[in-house]
């Protein structure tokens, strides 16, 4: 029989099955009757038709149609009943009790909890479109506004007689030959970073992490093929070329909606949470007694 696909996510799941004795006490009939059909018996567990459903539903990107053909329901319920033959040799073999697995179970607990006890509070729709406008309108100057910007080329010498001989041949250049300029600075340019790719020192705005004086200078520039310099910047000399300018823009708010949403859902349910565990320590006793702690509180 060929492995089912469903196998091994499966077997990540705790409780993929629920289990009750072959044998029932008496009364017991209505309760099976609840769980639907029997679909497969594994040593003393049964496995009911609602346990195939629940299964189903935990499955990733799981689709009614998914699992309609009999070759495909057969398949999922095969792998179920691999992962019920593992949890028993699990249950056989002592692990259920291991650390590891208590703990593994006691966080899919506390996931459940959570969910269950923030509820609405921290849902995803409790945030509202309000909610979104407004957080879009505190953060837009800072976080969704993009400012006016210069792309310029440059060539940084020491030489303050270089400079000058160099900024009076870049000011001859027709405004359009951009490739002069490419090669002049690729010749002359001290600055190794920027050297092998003419100068280009990319879109530069009032954010750019250079030099305050260069993007001072830079930005200054209103035509293209426009020069300026040479300018006494940090121990040396600029010759700064415009290339190109890109007028500001501000996105608008049907561009980043979801990500503001998810953010405030976050955020919403992080202080949720805070506010639940404060809520349980309170009303719980709790003693910190680590040695190692106390000595570093207390030298």
């Amino acid at each position: 029989m060929s492995q089912s696909p469903f196998c091994i996510s499966l077997v990540l799941l705790l409780a993929s099955c629920s289990k009750a004795p072959s044998v029932e006490p008496s009364g017991s009939a209505g309760a099976t009757a609840d769980r639907g059909a029997l679909v497969a018996r594994v040593g003393n567990v049964e496995l009911r038709e609602d346990d195939v459903q629940r299964a189903m539903a935990r499955e990733p990107g799981a689709t009614p149609e998914r699992f309609q053909s009999p070759e495909a329901r057969r398949e999922f319920i095969d792998g179920l009943v691999r992962f019920e033959l593992l949890a028993q040799a699990a249950e056989r073999s002592g692990l259920s009790k291991d650390p590891d697995a208590i703990h593994a179970l006691r966080q899919i607990a506390v996931t459940k909890l959570v969910n269950r006890t923030l509820g609405a509070t921290a849902a995803p729709e409790s945030v509202t479109p309000a909610d979104v406008e407004r957080e879009y309108l505190a953060r837009q100057a800072r976080e969704f506004t993009l400012p006016p910007a210069a792309q310029v080329r440059h060539i940084r010498v020491s030489d303050p007689k270089l400079a000058e001989q160099l900024a009076a041949r870049a000011k001859t250049l027709a405004p359009t030959d951009d490739a002069a300029f490419v090669k002049l600075a690729a010749k002359s340019s001290e600055d190794t970073a920027t050297r092998a790719n003419g100068g280009d020192l990319g879109f530069i705005d009032k954010t750019s992490h250079l030099s305050p004086a260069l993007v001072s200078a830079a930005l200054a520039l209103k035509t293209p093929g426009e020069v300026a310099g040479p300018l006494a910047i940090d121990d040396a000399y600029e010759i700064l070329r415009l290339v190109s300018l890109r007028a500001g823009a501000v996105s608008p708010l049907s561009s980043v909606e979801e990500p503001i949403r998810q953010g405030l859902y976050r955020e919403r349910r992080s202080k949720a949470l805070e506010d639940y565990i404060t809520r349980l320590r309170n009303e719980t006793k709790v003693e910190l007694v680590d040695r190692t702690q106390a000595a570093a509180t207390n030298p």
